[in-house]
């Protein structure tokens, strides 16, 4: 219930501050959550940024440099429905998406996501449409756990993580 309430009183403060700032501004002219006619938004962690760093520098791990992964990572998000499942029919598609583009697009969007399993970001399972069809996304907060217990990312990244998840109330998945 206190959780409820405080969603609500930051969203009237969010709305009051939008129109003290962007008078002129009229809801139609926003991409808003709440309005049932607007399609194609996705649900994913809001520290996804540093989720998206975390990948990069702990990727060194598992290969022989940094490696930027968390671009697809963050296209898999994009794709999710909230069931943690995601079915990539087109490679190519994906991989364009994630900015990977050229002969090497498809190599290059594999390696990435050979990453993110081996990080444990991912599973993935082969289907009709190639060996990466279906994609299931682990929870990132346990990942990032594992990730700080191996040593494989910083105490400031980690502390950065987690004081971001602290301001959006999901510091106990991080907790100890």
């Amino acid at each position: 219930m206190q959780v409820a309430k405080r969603l609500s009183k930051a969203k009237e403060d969010a709305i009051a501050m939008r129109k003290y700032l962007w008078p002129d501004v009229g809801d139609d002219q926003l991409w808003l959550l709440s309005d049932k006619r607007k399609k194609g938004f996705s649900s994913m962690p809001r520290t996804m940024p540093i989720l998206m760093n975390m990948i990069g520098d702990a990727s060194k791990r598992v290969g022989s440099k940094s490696i930027p992964a968390g671009r697809a990572y963050l296209v898999l998000w994009c794709r999710v429905f909230g069931e943690g499942l995601v079915k990539i029919d087109n490679e190519m598609i994906a991989a364009s998406e994630a900015g990977y583009v050229g002969e090497r697009s498809i190599s290059t969007w594999r390696e990435h996501l050979r990453v993110l399993k081996e990080l444990g970001f991912i599973d993935y399972r082969p289907g009709p449409a190639g060996p990466v069809q279906f994609i299931l996304l682990l929870n990132p907060y346990t990942i990032a756990k594992q990730l700080r217990a191996k040593g494989w990312v910083s105490e400031n990244q980690y502390t950065g993580l987690f004081q971001r998840a602290m301001e959006i109330g999901a510091g106990p998945d991080l907790a100890d």
